[in-house]
Order: C-alpha cells, then sequence, then structure tokens
C-alpha cells in the first residue's frame, strides 16, 4: 500500500494511502484556490509510486507536469528534494495532442472494434450504444432528440451487423458505403426506427467527417491505445503520466468525443484487467480537470454516460479516477456518487456551497456546518481535506510544493518536450497518410469489385420519378381525425380511402439573382421547382399543407416545397400502379419554359414527370348523407389542396 504526501495537516506531513483512490477524489475550490496544484501534487505522487496516469488538460497547465522544478526552489518552498528527485528519476511524461503534430499527435478510429466479440451482451451492447452515441453527438445531432435517438439507433444496428459478420470498418468511408447500401437484413429493422430521409443525412453528415480539418482527429498520429497511454506497451522502468491536450481540438463537440471515446477504451481495458482476488489499490489513476463541462446536471453531452459508468465501475478494477472543478454546483452529483475523498479549496458563490454541504451533510453531518463557514475564508492552498476512509475527522490540508513547473504551455512549446527517441518509437505506429490510406482502399476496392457479380443493367428501361409511399391504410384514421368536425365528439367519420398518385412536373432551374448594391453582380442558383401536371400552378408548402398558386411573391430558392421533405427516386414504368393514358397530351416543354422564363428570372435546364403518393378520403356526417373529400399526401400526411378552378 503507497503512501501519497500530499502536505502538511498540523505541521505534520499528510499522507494519503493510494487504496483510498479506489473510491475517486474529487478536488472542489474557485480559480485561484490552487485546486489545479493539488491535483498536480497528487498526480505527481501516484507516479512517484509507480501508478500510472491517464490526464486531460482543458487549457494547458496540466501539460507543465513535464518541466521540472528547479532544485534549489523547491527546497526553499519547504519540499523535500528527494521528492523531486525521485519524480525526475521514476517518471515519463508524454503530452499528446488529438489531430496535431504539435506534441505527439494522437488519433481515435472509433469504428475498431477489436475484442468486443469477447465481451457478454450487456457489454457489448452498451459499448456500440456508446459508440454511436459519440458519433452521433459529434456530426450535429442533439442526443435529446427522436432524430439523434433514431441516428444513434441506426448506428448500433450497424455496428451489431458488423460484428456478427466479422467485417470490419477501415474508416467512415466503410460506413458511409454499407449505409447507402445496407443488407436486407439490416435495412428490415432500420426502416422501423427510421426514415429514409433521416438516414441521408446521416450519410452527409458522416461524409463531413472526411473532409477539413475534422478528419485530422482520425487519421493524424498514434491510433490511441490505452496501453501505451499508461506505459505498458513497451516498459522501460518508468511511470507514465499522458496527458491529452485538448487545445489543439477546435469544438466542444469534439473535446466531448474525445474524453467519450478514451473513457470507453479504459472501461473496455479494466474489463481485461481486473483485480486479482484479494488484491486492493489502484492500478492506474484518471484525471480530467475542470469536468463540469463533461457531467453537467441536466444537459447529456456524449461523454456523460461513459463517465458515470466508469465512476460506477472502475472501483473493482482498481482504477482511481480524480476530478476538479471551480464550479462543485454545475456537475452532476449522480454521475459522481463513487466519490468518497474531497479536497475542498475556498468557494465564493452560494450555490456552489449550497451544492458541497448537500454532499457533506451525507457524508460527515457532525462537521458539515463547521467546514461550511470555514470554506469561503480558506487560503490560497489550503483545504479540508474530507476522506472517511483514512480519516476519522476532517484534515486542514496545506498542499505541498510542486517538485514540477506551474504554467501554461501552448499549443507551440510542445513540441521542445517530446523526445526525439520517444517521436521515433510511436512514428512507426502511425496511420498511414491519407494518400497512401486512399491508394490501399482504392486497391482493395478494385478487388472487391472485380470480385462481385455484375448487377443487371437498366439502360433503356422507360423510367419515371417517383416518391415512395410512406403513410399507410392503417395511419389514416389517425391522420384524418384532426379534420373531423367536432370536438371531443366528432360528428364526422372517414368512410372511405383511395390511394393513388399525383402527376406533377419537376422543373429543374437556374435561378439569376442580382447581389450588391453599388456593384451589381448576377448569382446563379440551382432550385427545382414543382408544378402540377394539368394547372401547371406552383407548388408550396403552407404550414401543414401543401397547395398550389400560379404566382409565389418570393424567389424560387425560398419556396419551400419537395426538396425539404421528399426523396424522389426513380423506377421502371412497368413497376409502378399508374395509368400514364391518363395524363393526356405529351409534356409541351416549350409552353413551360416560357411561362417560368416569364415569371421569374431563370434559365430552365430540365423539365421530367413526377409520381407523389396521395390518399383520398371520404368523410360523411354520422347524421345524414353529406359527405366531402380531402387529399393527403402520403410521406408527411399534410393535407393536399388543390385548387381546380
Amino acid at each position: 500500500m503507497g503512501k501519497l504526501i500530499l502536505g502538511k495537516a498540523k505541521n505534520k506531513d499528510l499522507f494519503l494511502s493510494t487504496d483510498v483512490l479506489q473510491r475517486h477524489f474529487a478536488c472542489f475550490g474557485s480559480s485561484g484556490s490552487g485546486k489545479t496544484v493539488a491535483c498536480k501534487v497528487l498526480v505527481e505522487e501516484l507516479a512517484r509510486n509507480g501508478i500510472p496516469i491517464i490526464a486531460f488538460d482543458p487549457q494547458g497547465d496540466i501539460a507543465s507536469l513535464v518541466e521540472i522544478e528547479d532544485e534549489e526552489k523547491v527546497k526553499k518552498a519547504g519540499t523535500s528534494p528527494e521528492i523531486r528527485n525521485s519524480y525526475l528519476q521514476n517518471t515519463e511524461v508524454i503530452i499528446w495532442t488529438p489531430g496535431s503534430s504539435k506534441g505527439l499527435p494522437l488519433s481515435i478510429n472509433p469504428l475498431q472494434f477489436e475484442g468486443v466479440e469477447e465481451m457478454d451482451a450487456e457489454d457489448k451492447i452498451r459499448f456500440l450504444s456508446a459508440t454511436a452515441k459519440n458519433l452521433v453527438s459529434l456530426i450535429g445531432f442533439d442526443n435529446s432528440t427522436d432524430e439523434g435517438k433514431s441516428a444513434e439507433s441506426i448506428l448500433t444496428v450497424v455496428f451489431e451487423y458488423c460484428i456478427n459478420t466479422n467485417i470490419s470498418l477501415r474508416g467512415f468511408k466503410n460506413l458511409i458505403e454499407l449505409l447507402s447500401d445496407l443488407p436486407e437484413s439490416v435495412s428490415t429493422v432500420i426502416e422501423t426506427i427510421s426514415s429514409e430521409k433521416l438516414l441521408k443525412l446521416l450519410i452527409k453528415k458522416l461524409s463531413l467527417l472526411t473532409l477539413g480539418s475534422r478528419r485530422l482527429i482520425f487519421e493524424t498520429g498514434v491510433p490511441a491505445n490505452i496501453d501505451i497511454l499508461l506505459g505498458l506497451d513497451e516498459p522501460n522502468g518508468k511511470t507514465r503520466i499522458s496527458i491529452i491536450y485538448l487545445n489543439t481540438l477546435h469544438t466542444q463537440e469534439e473535446k466531448e468525443f474525445f474524453v467519450a471515446n478514451i473513457t470507453q477504451m479504459l472501461y473496455n481495458w479494466m474489463l481485461k484487467h481486473p483485480l486479482s482476488e484479494g488484491q486492493e489499490g489502484i492500478q492506474c489513476a484518471y484525471y480530467i480537470d475542470e469536468i463540469a463541462l463533461y457531467i453537467p446536471p441536466v444537459k447529456k453531452p456524449a461523454c456523460k454516460d461513459s463517465l458515470s459508468l466508469l465512476f460506477k465501475q472502475a472501483r473493482k478494477y482498481g482504477v482511481g479516477c480524480i476530478i476538479a472543478t471551480q464550479n462543485p454546483g454545475d456537475i452532476d452529483y449522480k454521475s459522481i456518487a463513487q466519490v468518497s475523498t474531497y479536497n475542498i479549496g475556498t468557494l465564493s458563490t452560494k450555490q456552489d456551497i449550497k451544492k458541497v454541504k448537500t454532499r457533506l451533510d451525507s457524508m460527515a453531518p457532525l462537521e458539515a456546518d463547521n467546514i461550511i463557514k470555514k470554506i469561503p475564508s480558506l487560503k490560497k492552498g489550503n483545504f479540508l481535506l474530507l476522506s472517511p476512509d483514512e480519516f476519522d475527522k476532517v484534515q486542514e490540508l496545506k498542499v505541498r510544493w510542486l517538485v514540477t513547473k506551474h504554467n501554461v504551455l501552448s499549443e507551440e512549446q510542445l513540441s521542445q518536450f517530446i523526445p526525439e527517441e520517444i517521436k521515433e518509437k510511436y512514428k512507426k505506429t502511425e496511420k498511414p497518410s491519407e494518400t497512401e490510406e486512399s491508394k490501399e482502399i482504392e486497391v482493395a476496392e478494385n478487388e472487391e469489385e472485380k470480385e462481385k457479380p455484375e448487377k443487371p443493367s437498366t439502360k433503356g428501361v422507360d423510367e419515371v420519378l417517383y416518391v415512395r409511399n410512406q403513410i399507410f391504410e392503417k395511419d389514416l384514421l389517425k391522420i384524418v381525425k384532426s379534420h373531423l368536425t367536432g370536438t371531443i365528439i366528432k360528428s364526422e367519420i372517414l368512410t372511405d380511402r383511395k390511394f393513388s398518385y399525383l402527376p406533377l412536373l419537376k422543373v429543374n432551374l437556374t435561378f439569376y439573382k442580382k447581389k450588391g448594391v453599388f456593384k451589381k453582380k448576377i448569382e446563379e442558383i440551382p432550385e427545382n421547382l414543382y408544378l402540377n401536371y394539368k394547372t401547371r400552378e406552383i407548388l408550396y408548402f403552407d404550414y401543414t399543407s401543401m397547395a398550389f398558386s400560379s404566382l409565389l411573391d418570393m424567389d424560387p430558392n425560398k419556396i419551400e416545397d419537395l426538396d425539404q421533405h421528399y426523396e424522389i427516386e426513380s423506377i421502371p414504368k412497368t413497376e409502378i400502379d399508374f395509368d400514364f393514358r391518363s395524363l393526356g397530351k405529351k409534356i409541351n416543354e416549350k409552353e413551360i419554359r416560357n411561362n417560368m422564363e416569364r415569371k421569374y428570372p431563370v434559365k430552365v435546364n430540365s423539365i421530367e414527370l413526377l409520381l407523389i403518393p396521395t390518399w383520398e378520403c371520404t368523410i360523411k356526417k354520422k347524421k345524414g348523407d353529406e359527405a366531402r373529400k380531402i387529399v393527403f399526401d402520403g410521406v408527411l400526411g399534410w393535407e393536399v389542396i388543390i385548387d381546380k378552378n
């Protein structure tokens, strides 16, 4: 059992046993309280005792653990030079920079599922769901909405399929290809939880991860691996402190994604490395500074579930978690229910003090009021340490002086602290460059393409554009209900329904828009307009109805129409139930072209027939023979208003 020297209490060295950290450590204190220094002291002590640490650095001040302080300065500040020399000789600090080569670049491929098949069913689905949630959040879906949950479910189903069929996803390109051409068994499941429109949106958002700077997170540097981060890949006799420098990530979503994935990886690692029977203490530590952003009380960032699960399960696997925040009033205390040691510095806001008191009332009810009175007046570097597993009473701690420097390292300074031998060691583990990987994938795809049987050609088949029906007969009663007269008791009933296709004309055009005040410029905007096949009126959506008008007082690109709500497909005419003879004479393209170009400053590029599904519902009065008809579209269930005049 190791002893950690945190500082002094009543002029005597205060020790904390490593076993205590099995139930985690939280440090609270406002800005300037010395909170981060206290946590860095704990990290120094853990490393000196042979316990490796993974630490997230959101501001650049954790990274300075790599800089050893001058021996005389340490001695003058009251810290034993032996502690400094022990740290210097026995530790190895590596600064990892996600998506950047300014430190030691670190990448994550969230689609690597090695070892997942060995998990039990519960852990497997938890892992795949967490991976899906992290990705969905990263690409801009809100996990709390139905759309976000559906996108998450789609990915989870696809990931399960990949594991069950031994399909390896090298990257997002493979995932996008799979989503674009789903196997029938997967498609059947996804149809029950999603729409084709959402699936296409998911594919579009995932495609953005393969472009621009975001792809660097997945492509640049050493693939993240817990054994590497803990220094267990090639032990060299030193204890590793891996600092993940979050400032190289540009958005909060990217930071949450990275925290979530490393947390999930650590959870999977500890499942494979449990403590042996009767073993106590910790194997490694996990430190997150300024954790409030990652486990807020109400909002649910993608990493929150993974962190909560880690805090809950880590104890029995010997993983000690260290968290710190200057805003204890802004964290979810249910997520950190397993924390048993609190180091509390000065706090000034009533909200923060009130939150801390609630926790103290349950842990130390006899001392809670006395502690709360002392908190606002604590000086920098002074803390109240509450650790029931170690001490009978609250300890008034003065944190020892760091044996490393405490300053902020900028991105530009990081490279000087990465030894050349470390760079060379991990250079061989980096992923191939984008060009090399693209070539490898292209070769593999060409080989796969050769092996695939040729698909029957549809060239020359007479096809028509159409929209697939998504409203079924069983749905109509619910849709019609709001259109029946009467409030609670309706005076009308649905008596008949008839499915048919409404013929439209899809007019692809280029809209010429003038821009600028003094120096006019012409902007070319590609757009589609949709016309009633018979009346040639323009289709538009008005709240929850579809209507037609001969002229709309707005630019073509501002008209809300099918492009915002429908997915248009092509189908052989022989496969669709529609009597094309009912259309009458052929489309007069010249007439339509001239008509559109008189309405707007546009150039018409093409005109095509389009069939959209509709339901004509007959509604009758319960008393009497009076009846009326309402037409609903077969995608959204909105009323279709056709002016027959």
